[in-house]
């Protein structure tokens, strides 16, 4: 495939946690057509690309219900930003995301109002603790999502830190 300039997507996410801070994510499996040297199974927040028209904060509370069920819950501020450039489907991808907080009690999410992408994109869930992210073998997104946990517990920036891949 000939690489092209990157088609820009904007996208929200939200790190879920529980009163416990133990955070809600899920399992995704890279495509196919990913970097060899990536891993084919990554842990992320729920989230996603915003609809035309559509706020970060906006497609925030549309996400966390397409991909958890969830409604009502308060958005926190955005705490976290990370841009990284992919292959998606054959096509070059830079997505650019910002990461809301919200709390609420732990449930088991509702896959009802998921699309089809999502259907073979997510495969599990879980609610991880910072000590088992911190200590697993799994692959988390961001990559140093253990310790910007932590740091995040201690207190919300006064600006989005942002965060390598």
């Amino acid at each position: 495939m000939a690489r092209t300039q990157p088609f820009v997507r904007h996208a929200a996410r939200v790190i879920l946690l529980d009163p416990d801070d133990r955070v809600l994510l899920f399992a995704a499996n890279l495509p196919s057509n990913s970097s060899r040297t990536r891993p084919r199974s990554v842990w992320i927040t729920p989230g996603g690309g915003l609809n035309p028209g559509e706020t970060h904060e906006e497609a925030v509370v549309r996400e966390l219900w397409e991909e958890t069920g969830l409604r009502g819950v308060e958005i926190g501020p955005c705490v976290w930003t990370r841009s990284h450039i992919f292959e998606w489907s054959g096509r070059l991808i830079d997505q650019r995301e910002r990461y809301f907080v919200a709390r609420c009690q732990q449930f088991v999410p509702d896959d009802r109002n998921w699309e089809a992408e999502e259907v073979a994109f997510l495969t599990a869930h879980r609610w991880w603790a910072i000590d088992e992210i911190e200590t697993a073998r799994d692959v988390f997104v961001p990559g140093n999502m253990g310790a910007a946990l932590r740091e995040l517990l201690r207190g919300f920036p006064a600006e989005p830190i942002a965060m390598g891949i």
